[in-house]
């Protein structure tokens, strides 16, 4: 089984709509198409220069080509277009064969992919010792979220592209009153001279920032999905949709 094109643009697709909610350097409303320009997708989702970029994917696709035809899409980037790197990347990457796991006599697919996606997050670092089928998504997701979005969406593309986030009071309290410390240095600094006391608001804001982030968000959805059995559910169906 490979992926298709539409299997890639929906993995940047589900990239680019958890960037959205978690960074806020990614450019929002990005109306992202095949005709977008390679440009335009880097710039808007704030992604690495094109030569890492290229190395990411070779090395996450396992793609057994020589890395300079990827690196050709991709600095070439105001001619080439998603729908040729869609292309590309359907055509050599390497899809994982997920194959059921017999359970009481009968071949079980959910089993297989949950089993899949554990090995997978723990060779990726993440601890997934106390992992079940039945653990919440939310915490797992404040300690590895960014890793564990890319995993289901490579073994499942499209399984995850809803997100929805709102962090907690402090944090973004923190955050504006560090934002408007750094302006205000520059403000100052600029019209005035450097003293230590500007750098005040700035600590100040960061230390709230790191006191509210450490607290639970006041609003994470992650596609509707609450537990990992929802979660390998909702992969599955998408298996189901590709072989049909």
């Amino acid at each position: 089984m490979k992926y298709s094109k539409e299997d890639i643009f929906h993995m940047l697709i589900s990239q680019y709509q958890f960037a959205i909610e978690f960074d806020p350097v990614v450019v929002k409303g990005m109306d992202f198409t095949y005709e977008s320009s390679i440009f335009d997708w880097r710039d808007a989702c704030d992604l690495v220069n094109p030569q890492k970029l290229a190395k990411i994917y070779h090395k996450e696709f396992k793609i057994d080509r020589p890395l300079s035809e990827l690196e050709d899409i991709l600095i070439n980037e105001d001619n080439r277009t998603v729908s040729d790197f869609c292309e590309y990347i359907s055509k050599y990457a390497k899809r994982e064969n997920i194959v059921p796991i017999k359970l009481l006599g009968q071949n079980c697919q959910t089993a297989s992919i949950f089993r899949t996606l554990k090995q997978n997050l723990t060779e990726k670092g993440a601890d997934t010792t106390e992992l079940k089928p039945s653990s919440e998504i939310n915490p797992f997701f404040l300690k590895y979220g960014g890793l564990l979005i890319d995993e289901v969406n490579r073994i499942a593309p499209g399984t995850m592209s809803e997100f929805e986030y709102k962090s907690h009071k402090l944090s973004r309290i923190g955050r504006n009153i560090m934002f408007i410390g750094i302006f205000a240095m520059i403000v100052i600094w600029w019209i005035w001279s450097f003293n230590w006391w500007l750098t005040l608001p700035i600590i100040i804001g960061i230390v709230i920032f790191q006191i509210g982030d450490k607290k639970q968000p006041e609003k994470l959805n992650l596609g509707g999905f609450q537990n990992f059995r929802e979660l390998i559910y909702g992969m599955e169906n998408k298996f189901k949709k590709a072989s049909t």
